[in-house]
């Protein structure tokens, strides 16, 4: 009994933290999913309505719209990741070539404009949405004092046995693994691409198969 009240306050402490962290993690890692889903469906509908103005605007624009969603599905990839930079640094490009192709094309005709140009800015948009959350993480500090507090919380359970002189239990163990588990799932889940969990990019995959 003498080691038993040492680590629970800290143990409680820390089971917050992460259940704190984890929340906000998890609602992260769903925000990112559906960012995809919104930009793939952004990209499909820009396309087909590419069909409603003329050559040469029209192939220029789906040509366009075909590389971007291209270049989407292998930065969002495990194998795009070496070329990051390099797509990135194509977007603006893309956008302007887009958004050129569309103006030229719709110009003096309001009707044409309210169909053609709404998607070709959601994409857009959404490319500045998307970059920005993929950016949002637990802040350092807060992540400095999760993993601190959770190393002073198996050190007080590690003291704890040393005062009375055993060695760690089955449910001090199982404690250790759980935590480290809850930790890692934690840290996995809101840095996308660096561990095992992915944010699938399934939906633009599909969205380039339609555009061919």
């Amino acid at each position: 009994m003498a080691c038993a009240w040492y680590h629970v306050p800290t143990a409680a402490l820390v089971a917050f933290l992460i259940g704190f962290a984890f929340s906000g993690a998890a609602s992260r890692f769903i925000d990112r999913l559906d960012i995809i889903v919104k930009e793939a469906n952004a990209l499909g509908t820009a396309y087909l309505r590419a069909d409603t103005i003329a050559e040469p605007q029209r192939g220029e624009l789906k040509s366009a719209l075909k590389e971007y969603t291209a270049d989407r599905v292998t930065l969002l990839s495990r194998e795009g990741r070496d070329q990051i930079e390099s797509l990135l640094a194509k977007v603006s490009d893309l956008h302007k070539r887009m958004w050129r192709s569309a103006i030229n094309a719709t110009q003096d005709n309001a009707p044409l404009m309210a169909v053609v140009l709404p998607p070709i800015n959601e994409v857009i948009d959404l490319h500045s949405t998307h970059l920005a959350m993929a950016r949002r993480h637990l802040p350092i500090p807060i992540m400095t004092v999760l993993l601190g507090t959770a190393a002073i919380s198996v050190g007080m359970i590690g003291f704890g046995n040393s005062r009375v002189g055993r060695r760690f239990s089955v449910l001090d163990s199982v404690y250790g693994v759980v935590l480290a588990v809850a930790l890692w799932m934690t840290i996995d889940l809101d840095y996308q691409g660096i561990g095992i969990i992915e944010v699938s990019n399934l939906p633009v995959v599909e969205t380039l198969a339609a555009m061919n």
